[in-house]
């Protein structure tokens, strides 16, 4: 008889766990999409605090989710670009890296914690300067290969996208390479054709490298696609750039 209560006991326990997880997955599913909506919608650094606001509330309840976590981090590295205040950006690309890093102990196979704490990571070597980014070129390279084979569409290609800007960054002495720039930007623009930055930066290099026909069509296709991008602070620049590069690229036609 002990055995039996014992039996029925531990199937009512485990029936009622089943029940909770189905619960709050359902209910986590929905705050998360909630987020992103939030997140892609949002327009100014406000919108962006306020948002930080409702995610920070969640995670008291929920301190160890990696699905909150990274979006923090995210929200953090948002805000950190649209901050023009040097010291107050580099607090919160600080704590965008501090953040993912905290999803990485939880979970060390979350592709999206470890994307932005590359980007982070990035955006403070860039911050401090030529030594610090080539002290961190390591780490940077192989966390966004890490999130390749976990998961390459994260962030519209981001992390491919990341390592085509710095293998185009990095001199050839230190690794740099216009090939596997050319490769990951092209891969990119493969797995997320509509996403703007992978053309811009796709174009831009195609230019770089002499290849011009590629580069004038690419930047054509960017320049359709940013008139559609409403929040992107970094977007007026590179329409700027592209036009100029375009521009450049006719004067050179009309020369020959």
């Amino acid at each position: 008889m002990r055995q039996y209560i014992m039996f029925r006991t531990t199937i009512v326990r485990s029936l009622a766990a089943m029940i909770a997880a189905v619960f709050l997955t359902g209910m986590t599913s929905s705050t998360l999409k909630n987020i992103d909506s939030q997140y892609f919608n949002a327009n100014s650094i406000q919108e962006f605090v306020d948002l930080e606001k409702q995610i920070l509330k969640l995670t008291k309840s929920s301190p160890n989710e990696p699905e909150l976590i990274w979006r923090l981090a995210r929200n953090y590295f948002r805000i950190a670009k649209r901050t023009s205040d040097k010291k107050k950006k580099m607090r919160l690309f600080e704590r965008c890296l501090e953040t993912a890093n905290r999803g990485i102990l939880i979970e060390e196979t979350s592709a999206e914690n470890i994307y932005h704490m590359g980007l982070c990571l990035g955006n403070i070597s860039v911050q401090k300067g030529i030594f610090s980014s080539l002290s961190n070129r390591d780490i940077l390279k192989s966390s966004m290969e890490k999130v390749i084979k976990i998961n390459p569409n994260i962030e519209y290609a981001g992390p491919h996208r990341f390592l085509g800007v710095y293998y185009n960054a990095l001199p050839f002495f230190l690794g740099g390479d216009s090939d596997k720039a050319i490769f990951h930007l092209e891969t990119a623009v493969t797995l997320a054709p509509h996403h703007a930055d992978n053309l811009f930066y796709l174009g831009k290099i195609y230019f770089d490298n002499g290849y011009y026909a590629k580069a004038k069509g690419t930047l054509g296709k960017f320049l359709e696609l940013a008139r559609t991008v409403k929040n992107d602070p970094d977007m007026p620049d590179q329409i700027k750039e592209g036009n100029d590069l375009i521009n450049r690229l006719n004067s050179y036609q009309n020369n020959e």
